[in-house]
């Protein structure tokens, strides 16, 4: 009969060192040994919500991004409510609170809601409108609120091309997030808009660095940078770990906007049923043509297969991850060259500046490598239905690659949404890190 004593005797092991080296040991959980971070309080893990009325059209992060470095200021971004975005519910205390439906955007910095009192202005012409026109969701009311008005400063923004305007006051608002409280957050109340709405958002909350932040000084016009939310969140000690973990999710067309749809938390990780470790760890980088940390910056390279069987890779180029645009935005030549890997093939609408696809295409294999690990898109999140049945465009499909342009001249790459969908993020500004997972299977 087997002796397990003579075993471990003829190994040179004792008892001790047998199970030492045999018991199950828990997954890595991070490619960086040196890198920990906990899972967030069930407190401080919202559940998100999809937006209610999606499209896939521009990047705000890439025009604002062109803006700075151009030279050409701060009112030059693309439409924000663009892309298949995740929405939560922000409360801005007083006398009462208020709740508003509030567009979570890591290409940005600033948190804004529109006032009771807001003056609607027509797109082309500026001229007044009644409010119902510019079709915002709840506003805000002043008179229960506790806003107080900083009179240094003033808040615009203006999003291209669709002339869409946001124009306010800054100042300081007690907030709350889930099981969150920020007592005094500067903010930007928004006291004239030309806009475009879909009747139920009013309300943003930017998540990037301070740098980015879209408050000027009414005397001359110069930046007057501020602390965003999460910025104030770590310095205030409100949370633990000045981290931020996204998992987003899937959303089936014509589901309820209320239906779950991912969880964002505050202070550490989402929960492990979320993802499948280890995360892979990369730098955030200063993005070109800005000094210090702005946007979330790292670098990639693009990898997808032809149709012959080859694998193309793009080399390394940066890009900004940001949960406030839909489509992948990467470089010309590789747009093209991707979205002709289709089959059928996608086609360039020149209309829009995007390539439609058949909606039951075949997509090809395409990749981003992050950290020197390859992070596939899933074939679902490639053909994207949507913009809120455009007329002309109510069956039509969009591939989830955009032309980004060539490199150089202000121009900056997107990992957008659609590929987020595949993997939890964590936003890391105290390590000034980058951490992806696989999101486990759902």
């Amino acid at each position: 009969m087997y002796s397990s004593k003579a075993a471990l005797v003829g190994l040179g092991l004792t008892l001790a060192q047998f199970v030492q080296q045999t018991s199950c040991k828990p997954a890595q959980l991070f490619s960086d040994s040196s890198v920990f971070i906990a899972e967030a309080p069930a407190t401080h893990q919202l559940s998100l919500s999809g937006h209610p009325n999606p499209d896939i059209f521009s990047s705000p992060a890439r025009q604002r991004h062109k803006a700075i470095y151009s030279g050409k200021g701060l009112e030059t971004v693309n439409t924000i409510f663009s892309g298949v975005y995740p929405v939560l519910n922000l409360t801005w205390l007083g006398t009462k609170a208020q709740q508003f439906v509030a567009f979570i955007d890591t290409g940005s910095s600033d948190t804004w809601a529109i006032s009771s009192d807001f003056q609607c202005l027509d797109l082309e012409t500026q001229a007044p409108l009644p409010q119902e026109a510019c079709q915002f969701g709840t506003l805000y009311n002043p008179a229960l609120g506790s806003f107080t008005n900083i009179t240094s400063q003033e808040f615009s923004i203006g999003y291209f091309p669709e002339n869409e305007t946001l124009h306010g006051s800054m100042g300081y608002a007690p907030l709350r997030l889930g099981g969150l409280t920020v007592p005094k957050q500067e903010v930007a109340l928004v006291t004239e808009s030309a806009w475009s709405g879909d009747g139920t958002s009013s309300a943003l909350v930017g998540f990037a660095f301070p740098s980015i932040t879209s408050a000027t000084y009414r005397g001359n016009g110069s930046q007057a940078i501020y602390d965003p939310v999460f910025t104030t969140m770590t310095k205030e000690k409100i949370v633990n770990d000045a981290v931020f973990t996204l998992a987003l999710d899937r959303v089936p067309r014509d589901t309820s906007p209320k239906a779950p749809a991912g969880v964002m938390a505050f202070g550490g990780l989402v929960s492990p049923s979320y993802y499948e470790p280890p995360f892979t760890t990369v730098p955030i980088e200063e993005t070109s043509g800005i000094q210090g940390l702005s946007f979330y910056t790292i670098s990639n390279e693009l990898i997808y297969r032809r149709k012959n069987g080859s694998i193309y890779s793009s080399g390394t180029y940066q890009s900004i991850v940001d949960s406030g645009t839909a489509p992948n935005f990467i470089p010309s030549a590789q747009a093209a060259d991707l979205n002709n890997q289709f089959e059928p093939t996608a086609v360039y609408n020149e209309t829009l500046g995007y390539w439609t696809v058949d909606c039951d295409a075949k997509a090809p294999y395409a990749a981003f490598k992050i950290g020197g690990k390859v992070m596939p898109m899933d074939p679902r999140d490639m053909i994207v239905r949507s913009l809120n049945g455009l007329q002309g465009y109510e069956n039509v499909c969009f591939s989830a690659f955009a032309d980004g342009g060539p490199p150089g001249n202000g121009n900056i790459y997107i990992v957008g949404e659609v590929w987020q969908l595949s993997y939890v993020v964590a936003y890391d500004q105290g390590r000034s890190k980058m951490h992806f997972a696989n999101r486990a299977p759902y």
